[in-house]
């Protein structure tokens, strides 16, 4: 079913003394994939400062910038339109690099333990489900607990998390269990912050799943970024000079038109 998305997405660093010479790499501006078509997209800046665009080997829009002067905060904001039809979806192919470990997806012993003893259907969607399934019943979702470097062996032996976790877990999981996955980053529709989900490769398409919702990642998803793992696909990434503490505030709404 074919979907236009309004989406607002506003990140606010605050420094509490001032910093300088900032170097930064964004993926905040939603590519065209197959099945989501960006129709207008603006991204401000502040302090307001060019930056070039570029794109990287999974297709991701980078903005790579520099903030030379002296700032006590950097704020990025996105608005824009964007139609989503998954009927629109061609075959794709898929990269080697989604049917193997990455860096923070390197299964332990004890998953793979653990998913020897799961009775999986056979049939790819079915196995896929299930999979997404298992890995909610043994996961909790807990704020706070992890970071943003905490790897799926971590998170599983934890037996806790947030949605970069369950996603890690996931695709760990299913790429053992013979699926080609990705790991996703964007937006689901609503308000609130962003969001990481996985698209698992099924008869040359890319379904997606969001093992912490337990939900089948529809048109009310919006896509910024894919990868391997988080590490393919931040938001954000920068360098200062300065000694700071740091405070962030994310704010994001998707809503359909």
């Amino acid at each position: 079913m074919s979907r236009t998305l309004h989406f607002q997405y506003d990140t606010l660093v605050e420094f509490s003394t001032p910093v300088r010479e900032h170097a930064f790499v964004l993926r905040c501006v939603p590519p065209s994939f197959p099945g989501q078509e960006i129709l207008d997209v603006t991204l401000d800046l502040d302090p307001s400062v060019p930056y070039a665009r570029q794109r990287d080997g999974f297709g991701n829009l980078l903005q790579i910038g520099r903030a030379n002067q002296p700032h006590d905060h950097f704020r990025y904001s996105v608005r824009g339109t964007a139609r989503v039809d998954f009927t629109r979806r061609r075959p794709e192919a898929c990269l080697p690099v989604f049917r193997f470990p990455s860096d923070y997806t390197q299964p332990s012993a004890e998953m793979t333990d653990w998913l020897g003893t799961l009775s999986l259907p056979p049939g790819g969607r079915e196995r896929a489900w299930a999979l997404s399934e298992a890995v909610r019943d043994r996961i909790t979702y807990a704020p706070g607990e992890t970071g943003v470097n905490t790897t799926a062996a971590q998170a599983f032996a934890a037996g806790c998390g947030v949605c970069q976790d369950f996603a890690h877990i996931y695709l760990s999981l299913s790429r053992q269990a013979g699926l080609p996955a990705r790991y996703v980053s964007g937006l689901p529709e609503g308000e609130g912050a962003s969001h990481a989900w996985c698209e698992v490769w099924l008869d040359g398409v890319w379904i997606g799943i969001d093992p912490t919702r337990g939900l089948r990642a529809d048109e009310g998803y919006l896509r910024f970024g894919i990868g391997r793992d988080f590490g393919d696909c931040p938001m954000e990434r920068g360098v200062f000079l300065g000694h700071t503490d740091q405070r962030q505030t994310v704010f994001m709404r998707v809503s359909q038109q």
